[in-house]
């Protein structure tokens, strides 16, 4: 009788000390997806507080064109679309008036399609398509060695690169980029750089 006491104790203790490691164990787990929860909340966090969501370059084009931004916030990819608004007309014209430049100079070059641009709320690396990035360039090598009443193909040119940048980013595309940047009652300075334009103000501000 004693044997069989001490054999059901044995057991008994053997099934306790289970019972305690499987617990350990779930604690354990526990703790790892709590930390792994917080830490996700943290990056998010710091992503979104980050100037334009820690987005650059062709990571931000991507987002822009629908081919990024996984795990971002609506609301706050709202936002950074009217920020890059502003980003992008920058870049286009930075563009157009360094082939402008060049063409005054009486050089050529072959335009990089990053660019940093500058912003209020800091520097930020844009990028476009190279095809995109020449076509601006070219357009203001060729205005600047062209009379502007024979601007009208170099102006669709602008058009159609502008309208493929702004649509493919789902930004205003019905304004044409020649409106602005190339308007026929404005003779061009003799340095595009001392009278900088800007797009259409966009739908939403981009607070800047």
């Amino acid at each position: 009788m004693e044997a069989f006491l001490n054999a059901l104790m044995a057991i008994g203790l053997l099934l306790i000390l289970m019972l305690i490691i499987y617990l350990i164990d779930r604690v354990n787990a526990i703790e790892k997806e709590t930390r792994k929860v917080m830490t996700s909340i943290q990056d998010k966090s710091a992503l979104a507080a980050s100037p334009f969501l820690g987005l650059s370059s062709k990571k931000l084009w991507d987002t822009m064109t629908g081919r990024g931004g996984e795990g971002l916030d609506a609301v706050a990819l709202e936002e950074l679309r009217g920020q890059y608004q502003l980003i992008l007309s920058k870049h286009m014209e930075a563009l157009y008036q360094e082939g402008f430049r060049d063409g005054q100079r009486g050089m050529s070059g072959e335009p990089p399609n990053t660019r940093q641009i500058q912003t209020s709320k800091g520097s930020v690396e844009s990028w476009i398509p190279a095809a995109q990035a020449k076509v601006l360039y070219q357009c203001g090598l060729d205005a600047s060695q062209t009379p502007e009443q024979e601007w009208a193909p170099i102006r669709a040119s602008m058009d159609e690169a502008g309208k493929f940048l702004l649509s493919k980013t789902r930004l205003d595309a019905d304004s044409p980029l020649s409106d602005w940047l190339m308007p026929a009652t404005a003779p061009m300075s003799m340095d595009p750089l001392d009278s900088p334009r800007v797009l259409p103000k966009p739908a939403v501000d981009p607070k800047f």
